[in-house]
């Protein structure tokens, strides 16, 4: 059986995405062990679905298409800086959203309820607005990294234009994983 690797998500684009790339690259200079996610690749995930039949993306798009029905476009501010699980622990980086995370929210769950009526399964975690921007290649990203972070917690870093959401595929290869979008879903 043919899969694909599915997720559906925001891409972040624009100023504010150059931003975040210059942000990204003063923790680098930090000498932080991590694996940053390329300028290219920026995105708020709205849901991760796995391995899925390649047959079965076509309805995906469909239920996709259903939950973000009448939304209109919106702005989504990135803003501040943290790490998952903690600081002290830092496993994942990422950017913070203020402006338009309620937005991202209710689409998240819109696409959660509309995707689970299709027949798909329900969202593995609750939806939590933020833009990962890179994860720890050992069991931390470092300190210098972690002090970055700390003290940007009123960094600001633009706004994004959440224009559409993105059925995409994820093809993991040794250089990275490669995103394609299967279909783009404007939104009114």
């Amino acid at each position: 059986m043919d899969t694909v690797r599915t997720f559906i998500a925001v891409p972040a684009t624009g100023d504010a995405a150059d931003s975040v790339d210059r942000f990204a690259a003063e923790i680098r200079k930090a000498g932080a062990s991590v694996k940053w996610v390329e300028l290219g690749n920026l995105h708020v995930t709205l849901k991760f679905l796995g391995d899925l039949p390649r047959s079965r993306i076509p309805a995906l798009v469909e239920a996709v298409g259903r939950a973000v029905e009448g939304e209109a476009r919106f702005g989504m501010t990135l803003r501040g800086a943290g790490a998952f699980p903690n600081l002290a622990r830092a496993r994942v980086l990422w950017v913070g959203i203020v402006d338009g995370a309620d937005r991202l929210a209710k689409l998240a769950e819109a696409i959660d309820q509309t995707t689970i009526d299709a027949g798909f399964s329900p969202a593995d975690k609750a939806f939590r607005p933020h833009l990962t921007i890179g994860r720890a290649r050992g069991s931390s990203v470092g300190s210098g990294a972690s002090r970055i972070i700390s003290r940007s917690s009123d960094l600001e870093l633009g706004t994004v234009d959440v224009e559409a959401v993105h059925v995409y595929s994820s093809k993991l290869t040794p250089q990275g994983p490669v995103y394609t979008s299967l279909a783009e879903i404007y939104l009114d």
